[in-house]
């Protein structure tokens, strides 16, 4: 499940086919952010299919057939949005609950989280990109809306437009390869964020949504108004796929 309609999509489609070619795949394009899933999901008693645009994402459920049987793991990518209106308290309070709730992909669901959003995907300066672990962004920045323009400016050449994990502009030896560096820098700085050490962890919880929300509210949210710039998918695939 994604938050936006254009770029997650065609990230998550990268993926898809270079690594889940033989897994049957429904993506569901929400088309809002988190605090208005988090409030439709509560009309619903947390009931996570009852709030979901199943039929305008075209998935049809059988007669008889419950939503909970239809899927075997459930995968939710949204943006922090630490500049939302209703405040950031109540951003804060929304994403704490909501990692806590979609922490399994074979019960409720597990959430991934991007900071700022999405476009952190390629903001890199090259691949791989040793300075990666410092790149932060304010909080005002994404007030002011500025981010996804700054991101695509930063990026390198073959990441603007996401050209880089895009198999239809990208060779696939070539795409396989970024996604591989993407991890490896994204993982890092995951740890790196929790931990303060710029290296691939020993363990995987050691990068685990939660932890990295606490770390990046206690460390840079908080301290800096800033969060440390992120990118959940390439920490997907560090997770669960080979």
């Amino acid at each position: 499940m994604f938050e936006g309609l254009k770029a997650e999509p065609t990230v998550f489609g990268s993926l898809e086919k270079l690594f889940l070619s033989g897994e049957e795949v429904r993506m569901v394009k929400c088309s809002h952010d988190l605090p208005t899933l988090y409030k439709r999901l509560k009309s619903n008693d947390f009931d996570l299919f009852r709030s979901l645009p199943l039929t305008e994402n075209g998935i049809d459920v059988p007669d008889g057939i419950r939503l909970d049987t239809m899927f075997s793991q459930i995968f939710l990518f949204f943006d922090y949005d630490f500049q939302n209106r209703i405040g950031l308290e109540n951003v804060n309070t929304i994403l704490e609950e909501m990692l806590g709730f979609f922490d399994n992909e074979t019960d409720n669901g597990k959430l991934y989280v991007n900071y700022p959003m999405i476009e952190s995907l390629k903001y890199t300066k090259t691949l791989p990109d040793a300075n990666y672990w410092k790149y932060t962004v304010t909080r005002q920045t994404c007030v002011d809306h500025k981010f996804k323009g700054e991101a695509e400016t930063f990026a390198y050449t073959e990441a603007k437009g996401y050209k880089f994990i895009d198999l239809s502009k990208t060779n696939e030896s070539e795409v396989r390869n970024n996604w591989n560096m993407l991890k490896a820098q994204n993982v890092c700085k995951a740890n790196y964020i929790v931990s303060g050490e710029n290296v691939l962890p020993e363990d995987k919880d050691t990068v685990s949504q939660d932890a990295i929300f606490k770390a990046q509210k206690e460390k840079y949210v908080c301290a800096n108004d800033e969060v440390a710039i992120l990118n959940s998918f390439p920490i997907f695939i560090h997770d669960y796929l080979k």
